[in-house]
């Protein structure tokens, strides 16, 4: 579950209730990032150039220099790191400091050349957030390959600490961003970052619709990908196809999305849950070309298309961090409990995502991505058919730490009558008979049949992971897959909906026999159009 306030605790399940969302979107060539070399005219030497073009716009903190009037005694700097000591991050420094009236003499100039021409629809330049300072004045120029100047921006008495320059820019080969004045005097010019388009932000004013479909598989027989679909306002026709000075002609698959739903926790006070991180893949300019609808989805989508040869003789901790690094994944988490699963890895090419679901299944644990963009690899505790208690293992929890839910009109896991719109839909999963399990031992393969106690008529299924090796590994991973299947009351609940609750959290949802039975969140599906409603789906015991 997200962590909110008590406010929102409260608001949430409250009879009336405003809500409200918003949609970032980043229209980037993603493929500048990659492609790109920074010259400057001089650099401190805590500057950390390779870091302009990370898509990290923020420095970790502020950090104490010798400039006139700058690093203050109140706790709030920090030592700065010394060169290659960490991850901090700070982007460029000069290394020459401007004089009193803030003028930079020589100016200071950043270079990206590239060595492929590339497209997008402006840039955008972070400056110091942390300190809020920025640059002045200065002069944004953009080149072809062959150093021929294609156009010029020049930007005086700015004031914010992000600049856009939204200008269709057409292959480009070389971008220099010359630096005159500052906003202040006696100090260094700090970029932290340089994006290669413009980000778009959409609320209530613009945005039409949203939809966001979640989903997580416990036992990993598949990894599903989340899902965004939205729709804006195109009056101003800057998606159409035609409009030469629009964005459509720069929009690109993997570009990022962001959502978020808000709350209203006081008046005209929002508190906002984020929705999701994911990748465009998809967009039309709607009939009569007013509205345009775009298309996300999570990383896994990304990780279809990527191939992976796998380390050999290794854990299940390690082989997954192999996958995360080759794949460029550079946000995960994975469950430490996975090194003490031996395995031989795979013999053959696959793809990025169909080694992850293998994983799973091996490591008894479920992959998917969190509301942040984190990969997340975690083995979660079964749940007890027994109890309307809680068995949960989780952040900021101790494992198996088992607690009663408290029954409260606004509790956070309670779904209750008082927010669906009709009573819960209960359907039971088919019991599983028998399980038969491939153990890839060496060239060998050897099957073995596990079967559900006091089962007698059911569905069998067969597992061929090459990742199982031994008969030890194949009965634990059997014996967890058996269990997963009992629990096989699935709810089918049209509510409210809580944007805090995730997949994988664990609530008490209310049936017309006055009880309460713990179930976990396998899909959820929110639907806002001004207002929130939407679906989840559950599964626990009978």
């Amino acid at each position: 579950m997200i962590k909110v306030s008590k406010n929102f605790k409260e608001a949430v399940y409250a009879p009336t209730r405003k809500t409200t969302a918003k949609v970032s979107f980043e229209i980037l060539d993603n493929e500048a990032y990659n492609d790109n070399t920074p010259i400057v005219t001089s650099e401190a030497p805590i500057s950390r150039i390779n870091q302009l073009t990370n898509k990290k716009r923020n420095m970790n903190h502020k950090y104490a220099t010798f400039e006139r009037d700058y690093f203050k005694l109140d706790g709030s700097f920090y030592i700065p790191p010394k060169p290659n000591e960490g991850d901090s991050e700070l982007g460029w420094w000069s290394g020459d400091i401007c004089d009193e009236n803030g003028i930079f003499t020589p100016e200071q100039v950043l270079e990206l050349n590239f060595t492929e021409e590339h497209n997008s629809m402006g840039i955008t330049i972070t400056f110091d957030t942390m300190t809020n300072e920025y640059a002045k004045d200065f002069d944004v120029e953009v080149y072809k390959l062959d150093n021929t100047l294609i156009y010029t921006e020049h930007v005086v008495n700015n004031d914010k600490l992000t600049y856009v320059m939204v200008h269709g820019l057409d292959s480009y080969g070389k971008i220099k961003i010359i630096t005159k004045k500052w906003a202040k005097p006696f100090r260094r010019a700090r970029i932290v970052e340089i994006d290669f388009g413009v980000f778009q932000e959409y609320s209530d004013e613009k945005l039409i619709k949203l939809n966001i479909i979640e989903e997580m598989n416990i036992i990993s027989d598949k990894i599903p990908s989340n899902e965004i679909r939205f729709t804006i306002d195109n009056d101003s026709k800057e998606f159409n196809i035609l409009n030469p000075d629009g964005f459509y002609r720069f929009l690109k698959e993997a570009q990022e999305v962001k959502a978020q739903i808000g709350l209203e926790v006081d008046k005209n006070e929002f508190e906002f849950v984020p929705m999701g991180k994911f990748y465009l893949t998809d967009w039309q300019s709607d009939e009569g070309a007013l509205t345009t609808t775009f298309i996300a989805r999570d990383i896994f989508e990304l990780l279809e298309g990527k191939e992976y040869i796998s380390i050999k003789d290794t854990n299940l901790y390690n082989l997954a961090e192999d996958i995360m690094i080759k794949a460029s994944v550079k946000d995960y988490h994975i469950d430490e409990k996975l090194k003490n699963i031996s395995t031989s890895g795979f013999k053959e090419k696959l793809n990025c995502r169909k080694a992850l679901q293998y994983l799973g299944i091996a490591g008894m644990a479920a992959i998917y991505q969190d509301r942040y963009g984190v990969v997340r690899i975690e083995q979660f505790k079964t749940l007890d058919e027994s109890t309307s208690y809680i068995y949960f293992a989780g952040p900021n929890m101790y494992t198996g730490m088992i607690y009663p839910m408290a029954d409260e009109g606004y509790d956070m896991k309670n779904i209750t009558f008082d927010n669906v719109y009709k009573e819960p839909q209960i359907k039971l999963d088919k019991l599983l008979y028998s399980l038969i399990m491939v153990i890839h031992d060496g060239e060998t393969k050897e099957e073995i049949t596990f079967y559900n106690k006091g089962v007698k008529d059911g569905v069998s299924y067969k597992i061929d992971n090459p990742l199982i090796n031994t008969i030890k590994h194949a009965q634990e991973v059997a014996e967890w897959i058996i269990e997963e299947y009992n629990l096989r009351a699935i709810y089918d609940i049209n509510w409210r909906q809580n944007p805090a609750l995730e997949c994988g959290d664990i609530v008490l949802v209310e049936d017309s026999f006055n009880a309460k039975k713990q179930s976990r969140i396998i899909k959820q599906e929110f639907e806002y159009a001004g207002y929130l409603s939407g679906r989840t789906e559950t599964k626990g015991g009978v």
